[in-house]
């Protein structure tokens, strides 16, 4: 098993840049890591994921992961995670989010766990201008979040 994209969706898939702009070899890097570092996903993928941990927990139907299960992931076990998820604020501000970087690709996921916003960003570069961060700030500040 590999993580390599099928061969039909190769065309469709980004190029990554590193921090340099230079076009990383091979358009992407392929990680023998299969679980952190090398998984492939989408943004509306991944925004489906955000959608269905805030379905869950407001009691609608997840068949994926029970609303016991989510509210462990969603409550504090170390540090600010949660089960696999960062969190922030409380209450009806509780955030969960979720970040991940590759070689020529930088991604976040972060989402209010009851008022069902979020926002999903994935660039293809390794950007260290913060764009991501201020992409999110945006997207809080239009949503009146902290």
């Amino acid at each position: 098993m590999n993580n390599r994209s099928p061969p039909d969706r190769v065309g469709t898939a980004a190029t990554g840049y590193n921090s340099n702009g230079k076009e990383v070899t091979g358009r992407w890097h392929i990680y023998p890591e299969m679980a952190a570092a090398g998984l492939w996903t989408t943004p509306s993928d991944l925004a489906q994921f955000a959608i269905s941990v805030q379905n869950g927990l407001s009691g609608k139907s997840n068949p994926a992961v029970s609303q016991s299960m989510i509210r462990q992931m969603l409550t504090v076990q170390k540090g600010h995670w949660g089960l696999g998820l960062l969190l922030s604020g409380h209450g009806k501000l509780l955030r969960f989010s979720h970040g991940g970087s590759d070689e020529g690709f930088d991604s976040s996921m972060m989402a209010y766990a009851e008022s069902g916003q979020g926002v999903v960003i994935m660039i293809n570069a390794n950007d260290d201008s913060g764009v991501i961060g201020r992409i999110e700030n945006a997207v809080r500040q239009q949503y009146h979040g902290p």
